[in-house]
């Protein structure tokens, strides 16, 4: 028996990522059944402004966990491949690229999320083309979010993408804010939107 009662959120409810409780070291998973997604982190001033530009954290960013290393990965395309996005204070590890049908991995350390961060949000996108055919949230199948507590492994709460998706190919699907309290929660959210990744970046960069 664990030391937490997995809930269920709905869209709009609050987990709170307690201090005390020793929640620190967060991972987030998201699954799905059919298609190719992509997922992405924003660390967000109180704007609703990405801090920097590593503050976008997503499969083709720059700034990784290791530097390149042509005699270890041969060509920047493996290099990108085996290596993991990081925002610049190291907090947030972003996910490896995943292929048709499967899980997306994103790290975060709390007590390591700069000052100037306010929100973080966690998002995904349909990668086009792919072997399934699938173009829109409304194709995938089982898509869920799940906060795990990543020193004990134990889920905390999840988030099923359920809602009646169309067109969109972009989705906030939750996001860590801070409290009254100064403690982080996430939220369930599942926002959709039409026009891929770079409706996202429009949303959370200046022009």
């Amino acid at each position: 028996m664990g030391k937490f009662n997995l809930k269920k959120l709905n869209g709009g409810e609050r987990f709170t990522l307690a201090k005390n409780l020793g929640l620190d070291n967060i991972r987030v998973e998201l699954t799905w059944q059919k298609g190719d997604l992509d997922t992405q982190a924003w660390l967000l001033n109180p704007d609703g402004i990405i801090v920097n530009d590593e503050g976008f954290v997503f499969y083709n960013s720059t700034n990784r966990t290791e530097k390149f290393d042509r005699v270890k990965y041969g060509n920047k395309k493996n290099y990108l491949r085996e290596t993991r996005p990081m925002s610049a204070d190291g907090a947030v590890l972003g996910a490896k690229d995943e292929q048709i049908g499967g899980i997306e991995v994103i790290n975060i350390c709390l007590s390591k999320i700069a000052s100037d961060v306010q929100e973080l949000v966690i998002s995904a996108t349909v990668y086009v083309p792919n072997d399934d055919n699938v173009e829109t949230f409304g194709q995938v199948e089982d898509a869920k979010i799940t906060i795990i507590d990543e020193d004990s492994n134990e889920a905390l709460c999840f988030y099923e993408l359920s809602q009646d998706y169309k067109s969109e190919d972009a989705l906030v699907s939750g996001r860590f804010v801070i409290n009254d309290e100064g403690e982080w929660e996430f939220e369930a959210a599942g926002n959709g939107y039409n026009g891929g990744l770079q409706t996202l970046v429009d949303m959370f960069t200046e022009e």
